[in-house]
């Protein structure tokens, strides 16, 4: 079976999301053979139910990835996917994308969180 992620970051840090999922294929933590990354701003509908869209991925992945920044902070569909991930009882992995900034409020009302910090530098 294929494992699912779903990932989840502000638009502005999409060159981050982006690194983050190739350093995860190319170090081998996962392979196109075992997982499908599931990413909502890669799969909107024109006229869709966005909304919807997100949930119906969210309950497919086997766990959350949520890229925390200050961006991701003041998204408001990042807020929703990390309450959602939650509502439906989803593992959360939090990427700490900026040095120092930590976990950002939303996170930290979810409960257990694993985090890994990353230099987004470069």
């Amino acid at each position: 079976m294929t494992e699912k992620i779903f990932v989840s970051y502000a638009y502005q840090d999409r060159a981050i999301a982006e690194r983050v999922e190739d350093h995860l294929r190319k170090h081998g933590l996962v392979t196109t053979a075992d997982v499908e990354i599931l990413d909502p701003q890669k799969g909107i509908q024109a006229g869709g139910d966005i909304r919807e869209m997100i949930k119906a991925q969210i309950m497919a992945a086997s766990r959350v990835v949520i890229i925390t920044s200050p961006n991701s902070a003041q998204s408001q569909w990042v807020n929703y996917e990390a309450g959602m991930a939650s509502a439906l009882g989803k593992p959360i992995i939090a990427i700490v994308a900026h040095h120092g900034t930590g976990k950002t409020d939303f996170l930290t009302n979810l409960g257990d969180v694993r985090t890994i910090d990353i230099d987004d530098a470069g």
